[in-house]
């Protein structure tokens, strides 16, 4: 059996010499071996977010926002933008208020040349229904807002048509003419209350 001779001078035996060599080289082998993965693995990365870019779908360009009124002097100098009004159908007034519009419309007329009494039942409809009687008597006239049984003429007319008769905006013969208010009664005693009250 052969026995190994340790070296105590300090110089290089031959199986030292070719362990070294040999590391040397193993080491070399692993270290290209390693920069050959890390190139399959950067390849590998590169290939797959390639893959993924192709199935995102494409990003639409974020629109830029304004700046801030602060940092933006031409967005003091624009003029503010006008608020848009509303436009709604004025409210229609209560049985009350219509009868007060009457009366103040008819209770000065002077209806002393009328020699008899002419009681006028008006039904005026709309957002609700409200009855009128207008009574021509003793060189008065009298206003309620209620219905008038024993009444010489019937009108059915819309609310905003009494309010426009009220305000003189209403042409009284020719909406007659045309249909435009429902009236049953006396004719003669209409054209009386008409003479005396509207024209």
């Amino acid at each position: 059996m052969a026995t190994k001779k340790t070296n105590t001078t300090g110089t290089k035996t031959p199986v030292a010499e070719a362990v070294k060599t040999e590391a040397v080289k193993a080491a070399a082998e692993v270290k290209a071996d390693a920069a050959k993965a890390v190139k399959a693995v950067e390849k590998f990365a590169e290939k797959t977010v390639e893959k993924v870019a192709e199935k995102a779908p494409a990003k639409k360009p974020v629109a830029k926002k304004p700046a801030p009124a602060a940092k933006n002097p031409a967005a003091k100098k624009a003029a503010p933008a006008k608020k848009e009004v509303k436009k709604t159908a004025p409210e229609q007034p209560d049985k009350f208020a219509l009868a007060d519009m009457v009366r103040a419309k008819f209770a000065k007329k002077d209806v002393t040349k009328v020699n008899e009494k002419i009681a006028i039942e008006i039904k005026a409809y709309g957002d609700k229904e409200y009855y009128i009687y207008i009574l021509i008597d003793d060189g008065k006239v009298t206003v309620e807002p209620w219905g008038y049984i024993d009444n010489d003429v019937h009108i059915d007319m819309p609310i905003d048509d009494v309010v426009a008769v009220v305000n003189g905006k209403y042409d009284f013969v020719a909406k007659a003419l045309s249909g435009d208010f429902y009236a049953i009664g006396s004719v003669t005693k209409l054209l009386k209350a008409y003479e005396a009250l509207i024209k």
